[in-house]
Formats: C-alpha cells, structure tokens, sequence
C-alpha cells in the first residue's frame, strides 16, 4: 500500500496529533463502558444483557478505532509492515463487528420492549449507539469532522462527509488480497 498524503499539515503537528488520538482511543476501551456502567450502578441498577453485549461492542470498535490511529501513525512514520499488519487486523474484524453490533442492536431493541427506560436500558442504548458510530466512522464515512480545521471547513462549505481513511485502507488491502488470489 502506498503511503497516504497528508494534504500539506505540518508533519510534526500530525505525528502528534496522531500519537494522542490512538492512545486515547485505546484508553477508552475500557474507561467509556466502566464509566457508562458506573452511571447504572448509581442510579440503583445493574448492567443486563443488553448493556453487556453494547459494552463489548462499543469495546470492540474502540480497539479497532486504536488500530486505525495506530495505522495513519505508522504510515506518516513509514513503518509500512506495521501500518500493512493493522490494516489486515482492521479488515478481519469488520464482519466480528457487524456482528457483535447485530447482537447488541437485538438485545437491546428487546431490553426496550421487555422493561422499557430503565437506566441498564439506557446504557445499553447510548453504548449501542456510539458502537454503530464508531463503525461508520471507521469502515465508511468519516464522522468525526470537529478537531481538525480542514474537515470541518470542508463540512461547513457544504461539501459533504469525506470517505473513511481505514475504510479506504481496507477496502484497498482487500482488492490487493482478490487481485493476488485471482
């Protein structure tokens, strides 16, 4: 794979920009869904099912997110067998998303049914949520656009949401592996 451009940013300010995203990314693979369940604990309730699976989805996503930050950080230093690997990993876990996302969107539209809004509910849905947000994020649409000045540019200019750069990564390993195969 190529190494991307980084549309003309001073190198310097991205490397760092990129070292503190994917640290950050990982530390909250465990802070967000802790924090969320602590929230439930003291509202006087406990985590079900539904908040578990959204827990280890939103998890999982969050690991992935890490690796995809890990991924541009590895490119903008040109450690491409590094960024190579992670795209790899990053490609193989799109279906165990999709999945751990369907099971934890399920039990949680059930959780909804079956006791309505209680706080366990509550955070099953908003860590659901964040979940398929970080998904598309990653493997489609770029959305996250408020820290960086030319994504948020490009959004106020009515330009639209950009392509997701892991997602243009992986969509591009993937050809890679059927034009080899083939």
């Amino acid at each position: 794979m190529s190494t991307p451009r980084f549309s003309g940013r001073d190198p310097v300010a991205l490397r760092k920009h990129l070292s503190s995203y994917w640290k950050m990314e990982g530390g909250n693979v465990l802070a967000v869904p802790l924090f969320v369940w602590f929230l439930v604990w003291n509202a006087g309730d406990t985590p079900d099912l539904a908040a578990v699976l959204s827990a280890v989805a939103c998890s999982f996503l969050l690991v992935v997110g890490t690796a995809a930050w890990r991924m541009a950080l590895a490119r903008l230093d040109g450690e491409q067998a590094l960024a190579d690997r992670l795209v790899a990993v990053c490609a193989r876990a799109e279906l165990p998303s999709l999945g751990l996302l369907a099971a934890a969107t399920a039990a949680t539209l059930h959780a909804i049914a079956s006791h309505g809004w209680p706080p366990r509910t509550i955070a099953a849905v908003g860590l659901c949520l964040l979940a398929w947000l970080e998904y598309v994020n990653y493997y489609h649409w770029q959305l996250q656009n408020f820290d960086s000045a030319i994504d948020f540019k490009r959004i106020m200019a009515g330009r639209g949401l950009r392509r997701a750069h892991m997602g243009r990564a992986v969509r591009a390993w993937r050809a890679a592996r059927r034009r080899a195969a083939g």
